[in-house]
C-alpha cells in the first residue's frame, strides 16, 4: 500500500455519516475512474457506509478514458465522477472531462479530478480552462476529506437536479393539463386524472381517487364517498363505496385528508384534497413500489391544483 492509499485510511475522525441508508432508496451512482485497482479498492472502502440524504452510493469502474466513456454512455444518472488526470495519456482525464461537457452535453454530473502527478496538470489552470467542481491531490485526500467532498458534491448535484426536475415538472404539468381539460364527462376526467400523474412521475402506480358531492347543503357521511377510479391492486374497486372496500390505513388517510383538507405526503404515498369552489370532495391516494422524492409530491400537489380548476368547471351550473 503506497502513501496516498494510507492517507486514504487516516484515522482522522470526520463524525462519517454511518446512518443505514433507508431500504428502497435509489443510491448516488459514482463512477471511479483510474488506472490503478488500489485506488478503486480503497476508495470504496473508505465511503462503504457513506450515505447522503437516506441514501447510500453505487459505485462504478473505469480504468481508462476510454472505459469511462462506455460506462456514461450507459448510465446517464450518474452523480459525481472521482477523476484521474493520467492514465493511458498523459491527458486521458482531462479530455474525458471535455467528453463529459462538450459532447454528452452533461452539464449536471459534478467532476472531482483527483491527481497524484499536479506538476502534470495545474491546479490553477485545470480549473479555469476546464469544466471541473473540485480538483484534488490524491496526497492530501484523508478519509475526512473524501467524505467531505462527497457530501459537498453531492448536494450541489441534487440542488442542480431539483431545480431540472421542477423545470421539467411544469412542462409536463402544462402537456398533461390541456390534454386533461379537452374531457368534457365528469368520469372520464376523474379518472384521466389517474392516468396522468402515473405519466408524470414515469411509474407505475397503486391509485384510487375517491370523491363525494353534496346533497342540498347536507353534511356528507362516509356512504357518500365513492371510488371513481383506480389503477394497480386497487383496480378492481372502482364505482364501490371506499369505506366499504379500502384497507384501513388507506381509507384512515383519505378520511383525515378529506377532513383536514390537507395534504399527506409520506415516503411511500401521497394524498392530495382537490380545493374546489363546490361542495365536491375529491381526494387522490398515490402509493408505489419505489420512494416517492419531494419532487415527486410536489409534481402531483401542483398538478392536482391545475386539475382541481378543470373539476369545477365540469361541474354543474360552472361555465
Amino acid at each position: 500500500m503506497n502513501q496516498d492509499d494510507e492517507l486514504l485510511f487516516s484515522e482522522e475522525d470526520g463524525g462519517g455519516d454511518k446512518a443505514a441508508a433507508r431500504p428502497g432508496r435509489r443510491p448516488w451512482k459514482v463512477l471511479i475512474v483510474d488506472d490503478e485497482d488500489q485506488i478503486h479498492t480503497v476508495t470504496r472502502m473508505v465511503l462503504a457506509d457513506f450515505s447522503f440524504k437516506d441514501m447510500p452510493l453505487e459505485f462504478l469502474s473505469a480504468h481508462s478514458g476510454a472505459q469511462a466513456r462506455d460506462v456514461l454512455r450507459e448510465h446517464g444518472d450518474i452523480a459525481v465522477v472521482l477523476l484521474d488526470v493520467v492514465m493511458e495519456t498523459d491527458n486521458a482525464g482531462l479530455e474525458l472531462a471535455v467528453f463529459i461537457r462538450e459532447e454528452l452535453r452533461n452539464a449536471n454530473l459534478r467532476i472531482i479530478l483527483r491527481t497524484g502527478q499536479p506538476g502534470q496538470a495545474p491546479e490553477r489552470r485545470v480549473i479555469v480552462d476546464y469544466d471541473i467542481n473540485d480538483y484534488k491531490e490524491k496526497s492530501e485526500l484523508t478519509a475526512q476529506k473524501l467524505f467531505s467532498t462527497m457530501i459537498t458534491a453531492l448536494r450541489s448535484y441534487r440542488d442542480i437536479m431539483t431545480i431540472e426536475m421542477s423545470r421539467n415538472g411544469l412542462e409536463k404539468i402544462i402537456g398533461a393539463s390541456a390534454s386533461l381539460f379537452q374531457i368534457r364527462s365528469m368520469e372520464t376526467f376523474l379518472s384521466g386524472i389517474l392516468m396522468q400523474i402515473g405519466s408524470l412521475l414515469e411509474m407505475s402506480l397503486d391509485s384510487v381517487l375517491v370523491s363525494a358531492a353534496g346533497h342540498d347543503g347536507a353534511a356528507l357521511s362516509p356512504a357518500d364517498y365513492r371510488i371513481v377510479a383506480a389503477s394497480g391492486r386497487f383496480a378492481e374497486l372502482v364505482d364501490r363505496p371506499a369505506a366499504g372496500v379500502l384497507e384501513t390505513a388507506v381509507w384512515q388517510d383519505i378520511q383525515q385528508v378529506m377532513t383536514e383538507r390537507r395534504n399527506i405526503f409520506r415516503n411511500d404515498r401521497s394524498v392530495v384534497y382537490f380545493l374546489s369552489r363546490t361542495n365536491r370532495d375529491t381526494v387522490v391516494y398515490i402509493e408505489c413500489q419505489a420512494e416517492l422524492l419531494e419532487s415527486d409530491h410536489t409534481l402531483v400537489e401542483r398538478f392536482c391544483t391545475n386539475a382541481s380548476i378543470g373539476l369545477d368547471n365540469l361541474l354543474p351550473g360552472n361555465s
